[in-house]
Formats: C-alpha cells, sequence, structure tokens
C-alpha cells in the first residue's frame, strides 16, 4: 500500500502505463476528486464539472473513477445508505459517516486492527472498509437535535 495521495499527474502516468486512456475530461476528474475531501459520488463529481465540461458524461465519471478503483488508487464504498462513495486516501483508515446529514470524514485506525489479510476463508481479499455511524458535530450543534438512532434515520444495520 502507498504511503501517501498521489498527484493528478501520477495518476495520469500510471493509467498510461497500464494501457488506459487518459482525456482532458479525465484529468479534471482526478484532480476534482483529490481535492474533493467529501468521499464524494459519481454524481456529485458530475455536477461539479458539468460548469468547466458541459458534455461531460456520466458514464466518464464512472468509467474513470472505475479505472482508478481497479489500479488500487481510490477506494468505493457504500455508505450504509445505498450511496456509493469514492475515496483517493489509500492509506488504513474508517470513514466516519452521519447519521443526519451524511458527512463523510477519515478517522485513523490503528495499526493493529488494520492489518488485512490476502486470504481469509477462501476468500482473496481485496478492500477493507471501515464505516463508523454516528452523529458529526454541526448535526449535534442543531437546535432541538439529540442522536439518532440507525432506524429513525433510516440507516441499514
Amino acid at each position: 500500500m502507498r504511503p501517501h495521495l498521489r498527484t493528478a499527474e501520477e495518476l495520469v502516468a500510471l493509467l498510461r502505463a497500464r494501457g488506459k486512456k487518459v482525456t482532458s475530461q479525465r484529468v479534471l476528474i482526478y484532480r476534482m476528486l483529490l481535492a474533493d475531501r467529501s468521499h464524494p459520488t459519481a454524481e456529485q463529481l458530475h455536477s461539479r464539472l458539468k460548469e468547466q465540461l458541459p458534455g461531460l458524461s456520466l458514464t466518464t465519471v464512472y468509467t474513470a473513477l472505475n479505472d482508478l478503483v481497479q489500479a488500487g488508487e481510490v477506494r468505493r464504498f457504500e455508505a450504509g445508505d445505498g450511496s456509493v462513495h469514492f475515496d483517493p486516501e489509500m492509506r488504513p483508515h474508517a470513514e466516519l459517516v452521519c447519521v443526519q446529514c451524511g458527512r463523510i470524514d477519515d478517522a485513523p485506525t490503528d495499526r493493529q486492527s488494520a492489518r488485512m489479510p490476502r486470504r481469509l476463508h477462501g476468500y482473496q481479499i481485496l478492500q477493507r472498509t471501515e464505516l463508523l455511524h454516528g452523529v458529526c458535530p454541526t448535526c449535534q450543534e442543531a437546535p432541538g437535535n439529540g442522536t439518532a438512532t440507525p432506524h429513525a434515520s433510516g440507516l441499514r444495520t
């Protein structure tokens, strides 16, 4: 596992070396993903890039993100509400998911719990995702707000 986030230029070189098509649209997608620490969905990235790239299709965004996932440069994970998010941070960490507003933050994990076996019960392990669901500081400070239960927020447990 690599020790840091790559730059957009490093991603371009890596994908070209693997025979992937790298267009100016894809370079902007990579840059936006690296700059956006909110763990966006493909739809969110598409929406944010439409002003700069009016002809950008959602399919192009998905293809670019899936190329990064297949190259092991981006993690794809489901936040528990059915939405699929993308995270360029590949160092071991957990995702903190607010059950009220959907905000997602990274949280460090200890080295022991971050170790991932390569094989388990005959499975080849590709990725481990640790999701922690709770209420973010902003939602906790909202007037009349207590803590939500997973069932009250619609979150699947």
